[in-house]
């Protein structure tokens, strides 16, 4: 499984690369469309009467969206900051209700060791994650932890570098900033390189389209999400600064810029 990072390709535990950026990443990374919603209920088939895993959660950006539409989720995250950020996000969803239920619960496990009940969850969905997991460690998890039948969905947000001139230089300030950025962007998922972690099989794809607009403030903020960014102990921190300005300067219009996505969705059996 070489070619879906079955290795870590970054030294740094992938677990820690975004701490102390819990508060950019619920205020300025992109949510989810409500055709990737229906997409997943109508077309994936996760039901109300599901427990879906959201595993590598973040701050709770997507598990917000399917707590929305009432189904049963856990939240699986490592980082302690980022997990931290999750409940005080969700904590409407964290009480018990007067049924005594309680729709959310969260794990601090990770892809590879989830700490979850074998057979036990209908469905797991990666949003924006599997891309850190160590996908053959992980594989083994999710068929420990599925129930027969139930569906692995892995989707991204994935910038569409090819959809205007702003999405190009974007790209390109990354490359020339973001450490150890080249070797895992999300080009590296595709059907084929998927199809291992599938069983041989390639999964199902699915795409929408998805824009965020950000004022210069915004702009800077969707940056510091990343865990590429910059922190100001750099000694380049000045000119990445000077950067941005430039970056945004060279392309609002009527003071903002627009970031274009695709939504990218891949789901199917663990065979």
């Amino acid at each position: 499984m070489e070619n879906i990072t079955s290795k870590r390709v970054v030294a740094m535990d992938s677990t820690e690369r975004f701490s102390g950026r819990s508060q950019q990443y619920v205020k300025y990374r992109p949510s989810y469309s409500d055709e990737v919603i229906h997409h997943l209920l109508q077309v994936v088939g996760i039901a109300s009467s599901d427990l879906v895993a959201d595993v590598g959660a973040g701050t709770g950006i997507f598990a917000e969206k399917l707590l929305e539409q009432h189904i049963q989720m856990i939240a699986v995250e490592p980082n302690d900051d980022m997990r931290s950020a999750l409940i005080e996000y969700l904590q409407s969803y964290l009480t018990v209700n007067t049924k005594g239920e309680q729709q959310l619960t969260v794990s601090s496990g990770s892809a590879e060791q989830t700490e979850l009940v074998s057979d036990s969850v209908n469905h797991i969905i990666c949003a924006q994650s599997f891309h850190w997991f160590d996908a053959e460690l992980t594989r083994a998890e999710f068929k420990r932890i599925l129930k027969q039948g139930g569906q692995v969905v892995l989707l991204w947000n994935q910038r569409d570098i090819g959809a205007s001139a702003f999405m190009k230089d974007y790209d390109d300030f990354f490359l020339k900033y973001g450490k150890g950025y080249e070797e895992v962007k999300h080009k590296h998922i595709s059907l084929p390189s998927l199809k291992p972690f599938y069983g041989g099989h390639e999964p199902q794809f699915a795409s929408y389209q998805y824009s965020q607009q950000f004022d210069l403030e915004g702009l800077f903020g969707r940056i510091q999400s990343s865990s590429f960014s910059l922190q100001k102990e750099d000694t380049r921190y000045g000119g990445y600064i000077e950067d941005i300005k430039q970056l945004f300067s060279n392309h609002e219009q009527n003071g903002v810029v627009h970031m274009l996505y695709r939504t990218d969705i891949y789901w199917g059996e663990m065979l």
